[in-house]
């Protein structure tokens, strides 16, 4: 059941920070339903947490500082329609509950089947992230062979069979957020499951760093991408070629997972 909550939240928290980012909202109602289910699971265990005569672990209380940050939010898009605050409300509320799940105290809270959990869903993140980013890559790859072809004098048959550049454009842009939240979340879901195993959040033997660093490298390259589309409106062929240099750390992270 604890599984479930964190699964529910990490739907939600991808959902709200798409919407955030992008201001489309026909999936709002859908990750609506996902939080307040999870929500109303989440308040059932830690009723049963809180209801037992012990000592309570940490991550109970931080469980309960979760639900608690949900409950607000909740109450606030009940009264004034607003989803702007979940965008942070529920992420941060997902992380907390996340490393609470981490803690014993919870009903399957630090066992070894929440670790299995923890260790799976960190892996498939991972691989829709990778394939993500391959299709980002073809995509930029289309970019810059379309506009070369409009520039040409003589245009060949790829004008036609491209789509256009802007269609290619947008679509690379979903492609990265969805990319870059898939690894976001998957280097978190990462870190709670060392947490877990091993008691903390990185581990630094080196087999571990060898397998890890290359992630986080990755991250940082597509999260500096997707900022400057953001914030320096870096579209069309710039984003274009720079995403093909952040595939070099694609290569890298696959490579030393082998």
């Amino acid at each position: 059941m604890l599984a479930l909550v964190v699964l529910l939240y990490l739907i939600s928290s991808i959902g709200h920070l798409y919407i955030m980012l992008t201001g489309r909202k026909k999936i709002f109602n859908f990750i609506l339903v996902c939080l307040i289910f999870g929500f109303v699971v989440h308040g059932i265990l830690l009723g049963s947490a809180f209801s037992l005569f012990e000592d309570k672990s940490m991550g109970v209380w931080f469980s309960g500082i979760s639900w608690v940050i949900l409950l607000f939010y909740l109450l606030l898009y009940a009264k004034y329609k607003e989803i702007a605050f979940g965008g942070f409300a529920v992420p941060v509320a997902f992380i907390i509950e996340g490393y609470a799940s981490t803690f014993p105290g919870l009903l399957g809270g630090g066992s070894s089947e929440m670790e299995g959990y923890l260790l799976k869903g960190h892996a498939y993140l991972a691989v829709l992230s990778m394939a993500a980013f391959f299709l980002l890559m073809f995509t930029s790859v289309m970019y810059i062979i379309q506009s070369s072809q409009l520039k040409s004098r003589r245009p060949g048959a790829w004008l036609h069979r491209l789509p256009a550049l802007n269609v290619l454009d947008d679509l690379g842009h979903k492609i990265l957020y969805f990319g870059f939240a898939f690894l976001t979340f998957s280097l978190l879901l990462g870190s709670m499951w060392a947490r877990s195993k091993h008691g903390t959040f990185w581990s630094l033997d080196p087999f571990s760093l060898v397998r890890t660093w290359p992630l986080a490298l990755t991250w940082l390259a597509y999260g500096l991408l997707l900022i400057c589309r953001i914030t320096r409106s870096w579209k069309g062929m710039r984003s274009a070629i720079f995403s093909m240099f952040c595939f070099v750390c694609v290569i890298f992270s696959l490579f030393s997972h082998f």
